[in-house]
């Protein structure tokens, strides 16, 4: 009899403790990767907006190449995707390469 008051006790001291990890599972979780997005996307070049004297900042890109890239979008719309900058007259595959983790598309 003894035994079945004190499991009784012991269960009732630990109910506090099992509801509490039922709610920490019922919480959201935050979603990491829009956090990490943004963090990728800080402090890099849109190829879409760029001005010429923020595209002559990338690696391999004077004044003549940062024209080429304003001309293209111009003439062909939005840069859909960063290899896309391959297309442009004088920019080739090492410049892209070398400027790959430095710009973004928007």
């Amino acid at each position: 009899m003894l035994m079945k008051k004190l499991s009784a006790v012991m269960l009732l001291a630990c109910l506090p403790l099992f509801s509490q990890l039922v709610l920490a599972a019922d919480k959201a979780v935050p979603k990491q990767t829009t956090t990490t997005a943004v963090a990728k996307e800080e402090g890099k070049l849109n190829i879409n907006t760029a001005t010429l004297a923020e595209l002559t900042n990338l690696k391999g890109i004077g004044d003549k190449k940062a024209q080429a890239i304003i001309d293209y979008r111009e003439k062909q719309g939005k840069f859909t995707s960063i290899d896309q900058l391959a297309d442009v007259n004088g920019i080739g595959p090492a410049t892209l390469e070398a400027n790959r983790d430095m710009i973004i598309v928007k």
